[in-house]
């Protein structure tokens, strides 16, 4: 061949080349494209309504009372929507509604597609549900699949052997026993397991001459969720509630839904008889995988109705393992960190440190925080009355979902009750020395809505009276006033629709570069791509924090303050190298 031929070939081969390198330069270039846009794309997709929604949770017993029998009631609810709407939280997560004999308020369930008279009937129930749909709100309901009351039709006919509800409950003959078991007819439990609320739980039935199950009253039987039966039960309830209306439920006690079938084995490391112990002992009782299924069927049947029905999942005292199969079974656990681990003596690295592990491990999965609910004290007396504003900035600025108790807002306290006036039975189980450990009264008080008779609460005698400091912290006196913890939240609500707050990733800033204030200054930044930049921080210490230089972690040393927790005015700017914040002050500031 001719060098000339060669050359020519050569230059063929190159050109060849040339052509195939740009095609896949091209090629690469349309793909990373593609991604990016695919990525801007779901950027700019809606969020599902959980996402950028305050969860408020109304004990309906003690929100507002509309016909003066002294019991908070579902007209009442509906008359307040307009507050929930102006407070700017998205969603209202109800207690147990349903019909019972309210020995556990509500979580012992006589009858799961029925509305007990105490809070009115069915058609109150939809016209609430009308209503807050006009306003824009949504409403959860508080499912309990875990147990029934032992007044419920099913166990009425458990009890008696009927053929199809014989299965419904856990059953068992138990142990012969020597002597002392005249009661149990010569038998004596099968095995040590205890009840929450002190004791055995196994209970002794005359009618069936067997022991049944129940982790927490003793009139609170646990249902059977091995038998299949019971599990079709439970998914039409889902079912019918779903038709009503309802956004989504709040599913309680979900822990405790399956116990170990040999029930011959006993817990070990039980401290005694009478006490049941949050701790890892109670592996035959607690957190089975069992669970999992369950939830996934109840996710299957939310879906039939919408993608966007939210499930969340009472999941105190879990593992993060156990937290990622909650959320690979299609519901979201509650994330009770910020009620288990601060405390008065939980300083601010301890406070970043708790909140870091919440999120640790998450990828996509989404967050949530809780700082108070019925079963807690408040806020103000766990940590403060000064510290109300700045732990209301804390939960609506973290990211994820926020769930409200209410009157936290306008900073309501723990009422104190005489062991005579308290309704409790987790405080009456116990004498008049130690019933206040263990009695949940004093957070679930009458909301104060004014200084008028029982705080506007009802005409009637409420069923737990007011709190005495009503005609000082109210609603009425929080919206007139120039400044309030009421304002503070409702400021705080608005501002979480800012792009900036509505993902979920967070980035606190190096507290030891924050002036020597490690200990008293939790502070952080929220932003995201194409959106303005916050920085919030709050003061949890005892004193002031004084020139706090916070330009390094924000990348800037000029911002405006959007939210003052100490002050009634805004929009002012701020020197970021030299910060001063009084004690349970908060601030969030637009980086400039």
């Amino acid at each position: 061949m001719s060098s000339k031929k060669k050359f020519c070939e050569t230059q063929k081969c190159l050109f060849v080349i040339l052509v195939a390198v740009a095609a896949a330069i091209a090629a690469i270039c349309v793909v990373t494209l593609t991604d990016e846009n695919l990525r801007e794309k779901r950027s700019l997709e809606p969020l599902p309504w959980w996402k950028t929604s305050i969860v408020y949770q109304i004990y309906p017993r003690s929100f507002q009372d509309s016909d003066n029998d002294g019991t908070g009631d579902l007209e009442g609810i509906k008359e307040r929507l307009g507050y929930l709407s102006d407070l700017g939280v998205g969603a209202v997560w109800l207690s147990p509604i349903f019909l019972s004999p309210m020995r556990d308020f509500g979580y012992d369930v006589r009858n799961y597609t029925d509305v007990d008279p105490l809070f009115g009937n069915m058609a109150d129930f939809e016209n609430l549900i009308s209503e807050a749909k006009d306003k824009n709100l949504r409403v959860i309901l508080d499912f309990v699949p875990n147990h029934t009351s032992n007044e419920s039709e099913w166990f009425y006919w458990s009890e008696r052997g009927h053929k199809k509800y014989k299965d419904y409950y856990v059953w068992n003959s138990g142990i012969e026993c020597a002597a002392g078991c005249d009661d149990t007819g010569g038998r004596r439990p099968p095995n040590n397991w205890l009840s929450v609320f002190g004791g055995s739980a196994w209970k002794w039935s005359g009618i069936r001459q067997k022991f049944y199950y129940h982790a927490f009253l003793d009139s609170q039987p646990d249902l059977n969720l091995r038998n299949e039966n019971v599990q079709t039960e439970l998914q039409d309830v889902l079912e019918f509630w779903l038709q009503k209306g309802v956004d989504g439920f709040r599913a309680d006690a979900l822990k405790f839904m399956f116990e170990s079938p040999n029930v011959t084995e006993d817990e070990t490391g039980l401290r005694d008889i009478f006490t049941w112990i949050e701790a890892d002992n109670h592996n035959l009782t607690t957190n089975l995988p069992e669970v999992y299924d369950i939830l996934k069927g109840w996710r299957a049947v939310l879906n039939k109705y919408g993608k966007d029905k939210f499930l969340i999942a009472e999941s105190y005292g879990i593992s993060h393992e156990i937290r990622d199969k909650y959320y690979k079974s299609g519901s979201i656990p509650f994330n009770f960190a910020l009620i288990q681990y601060l405390n008065k003596s939980c300083n601010a690295l301890c406070m970043r440190d708790v909140i870091q592990d919440s999120l640790g491990g998450l990828n996509s999965n989404w967050p949530n925080f809780v700082l108070g609910n019925h079963d807690n004290s408040r806020v103000a007396n766990r940590f403060g009355p000064e510290t109300i504003d700045a732990f209301n900035m804390l939960l609506l600025t973290l990211p994820g979902t926020p769930t409200s108790y209410y009157g936290e807002e306008i900073g309501m306290r723990d009422t104190f009750y005489t062991y005579n006036e308290t309704k409790d039975t987790a405080g009456l189980n116990y004498n008049e020395t130690l019933y206040m450990e263990h009695s949940r009264d004093p957070e679930r008080s009458p909301m104060q809505w004014d200084d008028g008779l029982n705080a506007g609460f009802s005409n009637g005698t409420p069923w737990l009276h007011v709190n005495h400091n009503y005609q000082l912290i109210n609603v009425k006196a929080q919206k007139l006033a120039d400044r309030s913890h009421l304002k503070v939240y409702q400021q705080l609500a608005k501002l979480r629709q800012d792009p900036a707050f509505t993902h979920n990733s967070v980035q606190f800033i190096n507290i030891s570069d924050v002036g020597g204030n490690d200990k008293t200054i939790v502070a952080y930044i929220r932003a995201q791509k194409n959106s303005d930049k916050y920085l919030v921080v709050m003061n949890f210490g005892h004193q002031y924090a004084n020139n706090v230089d916070l330009s390094k972690g924000a990348g800037s040393e000029n911002g405006m303050v959007v939210v003052n927790a100490m002050s009634a005015y805004q929009k002012e700017m701020i020197d970021l190298k030299s910060v001063t914040l009084s004690r349970g002050q908060g601030l969030v500031i637009k980086v400039m």
